[in-house]
């Protein structure tokens, strides 16, 4: 390869080959990166400009002239937050913030929803739909839910604005959660860089650890088994029930692999620089109930819309109705915002409901807490289901593809597919359970593997990292497969 050729990959945007976790040339740049970071984290200016300028290069890296949209958000929100914060309480106040907050929503609406409001307008007036050449800024959901916490945060008067502007642009677009979280809010973030960082060499280990963990939830289990669910989801009447089935608990996997995943590694990388990014998972294909999923699936959103959503349109505070009322319009909006289709649209709608249900049946049928092992074992069952059951509309295209992939499981089911489909299939089939064994580990015996990892010698590290490169080596797919989480 000539030199253009090696400097045009490393410093020219190219759509094809946008910069992600898991490409090579990513964990290069990181090594680059970790080697300068190594020799100035003790220095708080330096380590903030350095790392700054290395977010927006990978965010430049992965979506283009998108970082000169993301720069100037991060300036006018900045200069009206910290205007905002010198206001007396009362009106002036509240129309800067709805100016501060209006100005980010705008945003994400102009480039998330405006085709899929211009759809609707013409379905309505019978016209027909000619769709606006968009393309949706990568990260833009998850930044802009960061911003608005902090601004938001200023005005309840929860948190004092950050007078440096490089500290607060730093806090924004640290590179590993910046494209797909975790939404880290300010009160974590922004007093970790005013502390002299102390990197030991556990939490580097650990952090470490992480990222093996989510190169192999990603690269392994997430990519190989996602080329079966793409076959039967782009055609589901196609095959039988079972298959269908197959694919459906294969997407419940895939999609927590390749979430949580990205989540490890973001997370690990901010441990081995000395950065809490908090926690993102915690098992919850686990959870016993709906309400229990959504503390463990996507932890930073499901607080986020609980504080700054669910509590201030009323909460539980305003009556047993108004609160199922919350719910249901808390996750119809959760849903909206990962995916302009109203496939997302039902998704979170029915995980309101089914909120609202838990909410009901520990209130009237079944209050208090039950111990039972076979109570827990049909609670799991139902829970797990449900999830997996609302993955269909989260995934498919269309409702026609939906309801053609439920009806085929409902009504095409022949087990006679099982042992052809071991024959044909049994490398996903291993994915499968290696995948859910994974999952099925208990949360509190994580930290213990932790510290196992950190204990053994040196050489069991090194074989260890072998095993999961030769993994990642063997399972590729032909090009590096984007994240799910990328597209919202």
């Amino acid at each position: 390869m000539r030199w253009n050729d090696i400097l045009q990959n490393f410093f020219v945007y190219s759509k094809d080959a946008p910069i992600l976790f898991n490409s090579g040339i990513f964990w290069l740049l990181f090594i680059l990166v970790l080697s300068v970071y190594a020799a100035i984290y003790r220095n708080n200016t330096a380590r903030t400009l350095f790392l700054l300028g290395f977010s927006l290069y990978f965010y430049y890296k992965s979506s283009g002239s998108f970082v000169l949209l993301l720069i100037g958000t991060l300036v006018f929100v900045y200069l009206l937050t910290r205007f905002m914060h010198m206001q007396p309480k009362g009106w002036r106040r509240k129309i800067l913030l709805w100016i501060s907050v209006g100005s980010a929503l705008s945003l994400l609406a102009y480039y998330k929803y405006t085709n899929f409001l211009l759809e609707n307008i013409a379905a309505i007036s019978g016209d027909d739909f000619h769709p606006v050449d968009l393309i949706l800024p990568v990260g833009i959901s998850f930044y802009t839910f960061q911003i608005l916490s902090y601004v938001i945060d200023v005005y309840r008067g929860d948190l004092e604005p950050e007078k440096d502007f490089f500290n607060y642009a730093f806090y924004i677009t640290f590179f590993p959660q910046l494209v797909a979280g975790p939404i880290v809010r300010a009160s974590l973030f922004l007093p970790q860089l005013k502390e002299r960082i102390t990197i030991h060499p556990d939490e580097v280990q650990k952090g470490f650890f992480l990222i093996m963990q989510g190169l192999f939830k990603k690269a392994v289990l997430a990519d190989y088994i996602s080329q079966y669910n793409d076959l039967i989801f782009a055609s589901p009447g196609t095959y039988s029930g079972y298959e269908n089935l197959m694919a459906l608990y294969g997407y419940t996997l895939q999609i927590y692999c390749d979430f949580s995943g990205y989540s490890d590694m973001a997370i690990g990388i901010g441990k081995m620089m000395g950065f809490d990014l908090g926690i993102n998972f915690n098992k919850p294909y686990q959870a016993l109930n709906i309400t229990d999923f959504w503390r463990r699936w996507h932890i930073s959103l499901s607080t986020w819309l609980r504080d700054y959503l669910y509590i201030p349109l009323g909460g539980n505070r305003k009556g047993k109705f108004r609160t199922y009322v919350n719910l249901f319009v808390t996750m119809l909006l959760g849903g909206l915002w990962h995916g302009a289709s109203w496939q997302f649209v039902v998704w979170g709608a029915m995980h309101g409901i089914g909120l609202a249900v838990h909410k009901l049946w520990k209130k009237y049928v079944m209050p208090g807490e039950r111990k039972s092992l076979v109570y827990k074992a049909i609670s799991w069952f139902i829970t797990f289901h449900f999830v997996a059951f609302l993955w269909i509309f989260f995934r498919a295209q269309s409702f026609d593809t939906a309801w053609t992939m439920i009806t085929q499981i409902f009504t095409a089911m022949d087990l006679a597919y099982l042992q052809p489909f071991w024959d044909v299939r049994y490398i996903f089939v291993v994915m499968l359970i290696v995948g859910f064994s994974i999952h099925a580990i208990p949360s509190k015996l994580f930290p213990k593997l932790e510290n196992t990892y950190v204990k053994v010698p040196f050489a069991l590290k090194v074989f260890a990292f072998i095993v999961v490169l030769q993994l990642l080596i063997q399972f590729r797919s032909e090009s590096v497969q984007p994240f799910i989480y990328f597209q919202f």
